[in-house]
């Protein structure tokens, strides 16, 4: 696109827009099933108080989806809350560094300290190698789902929150200095 004697200009086109904007033939938004709006409102309230009390996330929306992800500061490691089948709740440390040789030599270094991590974490953590997948994870569930009440929902919302914090201040430090050895 050029205008008179101009360089051409970039035409922007976008490819992907996000589900709420897609528009419905009477012209309004698609409605979110009342599960999707469950989860947002859980994910809502959750990265509210994790991004205003303890300063976790900048994120602002909570999503019409069962998990959401936190950005860790550190490159292929987020920290995640979602609603994983069989009726439990997980909080999770997962790794992506997109390689998955690096990926499994990162969470088997983490893993040597089992022990110790465990203990002052106050439990056992799932660690789950995930050798058919790309990305480890270190997880703690515990009972719970979206249909559960509004006071068993808020039960869960706390308990992620101390988890996520837990993960965060144990593992995110030890994996921070192992990336850092490696280079």
């Amino acid at each position: 696109m050029r205008i008179d004697e101009s360089k051409p200009a970039f035409n922007f086109n976008p490819v992907v827009f996000p589900n709420e904007w897609q528009k419905n033939k009477g012209g309004g938004t698609i409605p979110a099933s009342p599960r999707a709006e469950a989860y947002r409102g859980y994910f809502q309230a959750l990265i509210d108080e994790l991004r205003t009390k303890y300063k976790f996330t900048g994120a602002k929306v909570g999503q019409p989806q069962n998990w959401y992800s936190f950005s860790s500061g550190v490159g292929g490691i987020i920290f995640s809350n979602s609603f994983s089948q069989g009726g439990k709740i997980r909080a999770e440390f997962y790794i992506d560094l997109y390689d998955k040789e690096q990926n499994k030599q990162l969470f088997d270094r983490l893993h040597e300290h089992q022990s110790e991590v465990e203990k002052e974490f106050g439990e056992s953590l799932s660690w789950e190698r995930l050798d058919e997948r790309r990305a480890c994870r270190i997880a703690v569930y515990r009972e719970g789902t979206i249909e559960s009440s509004a006071a068993i929902l808020d039960e869960l919302r706390r308990w992620s929150i101390e988890n996520l914090l837990k993960l965060k201040q144990l593992l995110l430090p030890r994996a921070k200095k192992l990336l850092n050895n490696e280079k």
